[in-house]
C-alpha cells in the first residue's frame, strides 16, 4: 500500500537507475512510450530537462542528477513513512535496507545467511535490499538513511549511531607462491626480512602494520578479492581475514607468514541510527542477528 506515492518521480528514478527507457521497462511493466510520456510530464512539470534521450543513449542532465539524487531521498522516506504507518495495526512491511562489509557471509562468528532466513520466515511483507560497501560508504548511507543497519568493521564510531558489538574477525598476513617467504614454510620470517618488502593492503580499511614497512603501501584494492589476487602475485605482503584467506592457503596459492605480532583482530558491530523511527522490521532484523551469533572455536588442547 502506497500512501504517498508520486508515480512520476518513481518512474524517473527507475529510469535513472536502471540507466535508459529498455531497461526500466521491465521493472515498471509498461512500455516505452508510456515511460517517454511520464518523463515529458515530469519534465513539462519542473519546466527544465531532466535527461537527454536518443541515438548518443540515455543521460541525465546536470539538474536531472540533482532532480534523481532528491527524488531517491524522498522515495526512501515515503516508503519509510508508509511503513511506519501501517506498522501501527501490526504489519511488519516496507524496505529494509542493510549494508554490510565485503566477505561477511563466512565470518566465523557470525551466520548472517541464517539470521536472513529467520528474518524471512516471519510474518512480514518486507522486501530487503542489500548492498555491500567499506564501512566508511555505510557509515555515510546510515546518516542519510539510506540504509537502516549495517554490519561491519566501524573503526571510527560516530554519536549519530549506535553500536553492538557481533564477533571478532581475526587477520593473519600472507604471501604468495614466488614470494621470497613463500618458502618459509612454518618457520617464523624476521620483522627486519619483512620490512624489505612492499605491502598491499585495502584502500578503505588499513590495518596497523606499523614497523613492517614505511610510507604507503605499494598497492592497494577495494575489496578482499582483489587483495587476494594482489598478494597472489607473489609480489607483495598483505593482510587477509584468516577465513576468508582458508580457501586460497588450501589451493596453495597463499600461505602465512608466521612471525612476531602479526595477527590483528577487528570487531565487526551492527549498527543503526539513533532517533530514528525504530521501525519493526529494524528491530526484528536486529534480533534474529543477534540471534545467530555463533561462540569461538574453542582452542585446541595442549599436547
Amino acid at each position: 500500500m502506497k500512501l504517498l506515492r508520486n508515480t512520476l518521480l518513481e518512474t524517473f528514478v527507475t529510469v535513472a537507475d536502471c540507466g535508459g527507457f529498455s531497461e526500466a521497462q521491465y521493472a515498471l511493466g509498461i512500455t516505452q512510450s508510456a515511460i517517454s510520456i511520464r518523463i515529458r510530464d515530469l519534465e513539462t512539470s519542473l519546466g527544465y530537462r531532466l535527461c537527454d534521450r536518443g541515438r548518443g543513449g540515455f543521460r541525465l542532465t546536470e539538474r536531472g542528477e540533482t532532480v534523481y539524487r532528491r527524488a531517491r531521498d524522498m522515495l526512501r522516506s515515503a516508503r519509510d513513512f508508509d511503513a511506519g504507518l501501517m506498522e501501527l495495526r501490526g504489519t511488519v512491511t516496507g524496505d529494509l535496507r542493510i549494508g554490510v562489509a565485503d566477505a561477511v557471509s563466512s565470518l566465523p562468528g557470525l551466520n548472517l545467511t541464517q539470521a536472513l532466513q529467520r528474518f524471512g520466515a516471519r510474518p512480514n511483507d518486507v522486501q530487503l535490499d542489500i548492498t555491500v560497501a567499506s564501512p566508511a560508504e555505510l557509515t555515510q548511507q546510515l546518516i542519510t538513511g539510506a540504509l537502516h543497519a549495517a554490519i561491519a568493521p566501524f573503526r571510527n564510531q560516530i554519536a549519530d549511531l549506535a553500536y553492538e558489538d557481533l564477533c571478532q574477525e581475526e587477520h593473519r598476513l600472507y604471501c604468495g607462491a614466488g614470494h621470497p617467504l613463500f618458502t618459509l614454510q612454518e618457520q617464523e620470517a624476521a620483522p627486519q626480512d619483512i620490512a624489505q618488502y612492499p605491502l598491499c593492503q585495502r584502500s578503505y580499511d588499513r590495518l596497523p602494520l606499523a614497523g613492517l614497512a614505511s610510507g604507503e603501501p605499494a598497492a592497494s584494492a577495494a575489496n578482499m578479492e582483489a587483495l587476494a589476487m594482489l598478494i597472489a602475485t607473489g609480489q607483495y605482503l598483505g593482510p587477509l581475514p584468516a577465513h576468508f584467506a582458508d580457501a586460497w592457503v588450501r589451493s596453495g596459492k597463499l600461505r602465512e607468514v608466521n612471525g612476531p605480532e602479526l595477527r590483528w583482530i577487528t570487531v565487526f558491530h551492527l549498527a543503526t541510527r539513533r532517533g530514528q523511527m525504530h521501525r519493526r522490521a529494524v528491530s526484528l532484523f536486529a534480533e534474529d542477528v543477534r540471534s545467530s551469533r555463533q561462540p569461538p572455536p574453542a582452542a585446541p588442547s595442549p599436547g
